[in-house]
């Protein structure tokens, strides 16, 4: 029942992240379980203790880093965990294993009016996943993360006791174990809430001259929209550093729900992922160049383009990605690409983003794109979130450039950690144990781990993201 894998970082976690993660060591062997109901992940633990191998519970993958790994330990599959056990239509509430997607969450809801608070840009992420990362929207100045919106979570403990964390009743253990990366139990079920939407966004698009317009056209716009998203120029500099554009979007209220948001079977959308796939192939060979042009006309286009009030689109494109945009992202970045995303406090950023901006451009490593995001900060024991903004800067990743890439980014980390920055760690594998403390705070940390001692003494559950912060494996 257990299978032995050499899982390849590139090939261990699926879609975005098989082509994200990387480490110093290229391979991260483990064993996988994969199980379908309780009974299966107790055996799974079962196993682990016989063997004397830690455990890590591991969803769709789409962590670009190392936080579902578990080099030569094992790790739970709950993918087949996907029932969705029940759904109010009326209140808008739904209870699903940890293994349902969002695709299939808003495959039911949609359908009687409703929608998820919080989503990811991929429609493959599992609810579970989304739990214990916490993840975030282009909505989260306004709602916060995804633990905002559950009202309880049952969790497999590592003594075997099922327990039911509500939100209201559990206050303190429910900020601890919302987004607490599956290190101090194995989520079996979520019950959240969702919210009204006729499945419509109405979709304003504003250009900026650099990163101080950027920012005070969040300023400007936060009132007005639902959802806040910049893009920027990564090869712009000098005068024009950090220029781009601002995307805002506001839920429509009115009108009939949509009643198939994700229905595809035209032709067209058949031959959209080959067709994508061979472009982003061709374009391979020339790509910083390619995307360099991309940027310089996408910038200009909508700095001259008419003025409108605006353009409606379905929810459901506006916020997931395609397939064949995955199929084209993975041709055309065939040896991966880097993500750092930092979260600096308001009164920082301005000045924090120009300087790692700056300083990546000075060493030659040019971000192929950026995306900044408004936050505000949140009470989960872990949070990664402040009240400020996000900037993630993407570079194409090549054997030949990995070590002085890796060095950049550890040098622009510190220099966010020191303005009081912080990191997702679902994008992050270049951190310290010591910046990790500094950034969310010894206390944290240290509360922490009194609660994983508690729940799970035998440091059972474990990751190569645990092992690498928070302290190294006993077994």
């Amino acid at each position: 029942m257990v299978k032995e894998y050499q899982v390849d970082m590139a090939t261990s976690s699926r879609m975005q992240a098989e082509l994200t993660s990387w480490s110093k060591s290229s391979h991260s062997p483990c064993f996988i379980y994969k199980t379908s109901d309780k009974e299966g992940i107790t055996k799974a633990l079962a196993i682990a203790r016989a063997q004397h191998l830690s455990v890590i519970p591991h969803g769709a993958g789409h962590s670009y880093t190392d936080a579902a790994l578990n080099t030569n330990g094992l790790v739970i599959d709950t993918t087949p965990m996907r029932q969705i056990l029940a759904w109010d239509p009326i209140q808008g509430i739904m209870k699903v294993e940890p293994g349902v997607t969002l695709r299939e969450l808003v495959q039911i809801a949609s359908k009687d009016g409703w929608w998820p608070f919080v989503s990811p840009s991929s429609a493959e992420v599992t609810i579970g996943g989304c739990v214990a990362m916490n993840v975030n929207d282009r909505n989260a100045w306004k709602f916060g993360p995804f633990g905002e919106y559950v009202i309880s979570i049952d969790v497999l403990l590592m003594s075997g006791e099922l327990c039911t964390i509500v939100r209201e009743r559990d206050q303190e253990l429910f900020r601890t174990f919302v987004g607490s990366l599956g290190l101090l139990g194995i989520i079996t079920s979520i019950t959240l809430q969702l919210q009204q939407s006729t499945g419509s966004v109405l979709v304003r698009r504003r250009s900026a001259t650099s990163l101080n317009d950027i920012l005070n056209l969040f300023a400007k716009e936060e009132r007005g929209s639902d959802y806040m998203e910049a893009w920027l120029d990564g090869f712009a500099g000098k005068h024009q550093l950090g220029r781009g554009h601002i995307t805002c979007a506001k839920l429509i209220n009115v009108g009939e729900p949509c009643s198939s948001p994700l229905a595809s079977s035209s032709v067209i959308s058949r031959l959209e992922k080959p067709l994508f796939n061979l472009a982003a192939t061709v374009m391979q060979p020339m790509l910083t160049p390619s995307v360099r042009l991309a940027t310089r006309v996408n910038y200009w286009w909508g700095k001259h383009s008419r003025k409108t009030q605006g353009q409606q689109r379905g929810i459901f494109p506006y916020t997931y990605w395609s397939s064949a945009a995955f199929a084209a992202y993975h041709a055309m970045f065939s040896t991966g690409v880097e993500t750092f995303q930092a979260y600096v406090p308001r009164e920082n950023a301005t000045e924090i983003f120009e300087q790692v901006l700056r300083y990546s451009q000075q060493q030659d490593c040019i971000p192929l794109w950026c995306i900044i995001k408004q936050h505000k900060r949140d009470s989960y024991l872990l949070s990664y979130q402040v009240d400020g903004f996000s900037l993630e800067m993407n570079y194409q990743r090549t054997h030949q450039g990995a070590h002085k890439l890796e060095q950049v980014l550890q040098h622009m980390i510190a220099t966010v950690i020191e303005a009081g920055g912080k990191f997702y760690l679902a994008k992050d594998h270049f951190m310290t144990p010591a910046q990790y403390r500094q950034s969310v705070g010894d206390e944290a940390v240290e509360t922490f781990l009194k609660m994983k001692q508690r729940y799970d003494p035998e440091t059972l559950l474990q990751s190569d993201l645990y092992r690498r912060l928070f302290q190294p494996s006993p077994l």
